[in-house]
């Protein structure tokens, strides 16, 4: 996998970053949501440091990200569960035959 160094701009700051040729697309995509939330906060906030800007967005994404893990652990927990149960049923329908 051959990486390519592209500029990406981040609330009005360029930034060279490496990534594979495949996911360039992808990080100007995700970059371009970044600059949206940048500038959602900008606005609801009137705070104007970029710095406090970008590391209030990094926490928001932070908790929302830990949001998701715990979904996804519990939504993972639902389904095994209901596996046994299906298994089980499996198994008590094929020894009773």
């Amino acid at each position: 996998m051959s990486l390519k160094s592209i500029d990406i701009e981040v609330f009005g700051r360029f930034i060279r970053v490496n990534c594979p040729d495949k996911n360039s697309s992808d990080l100007y995509y995700l970059a371009n949501i970044l600059n949206k939330r940048l500038e959602d906060l900008k606005e609801k906030t009137g705070v104007s440091n970029i710095e406090q800007l970008i590391f209030i967005t990094a926490l928001n994404i932070c908790y929302e990200l830990e949001i998701e893990k715990h979904k996804s652990v519990h939504c993972i927990k639902h389904i095994k569960s209901r596996m046994l149960v299906l298994n089980e049923m499996i198994d008590s329908s094929l020894n009773s035959k």
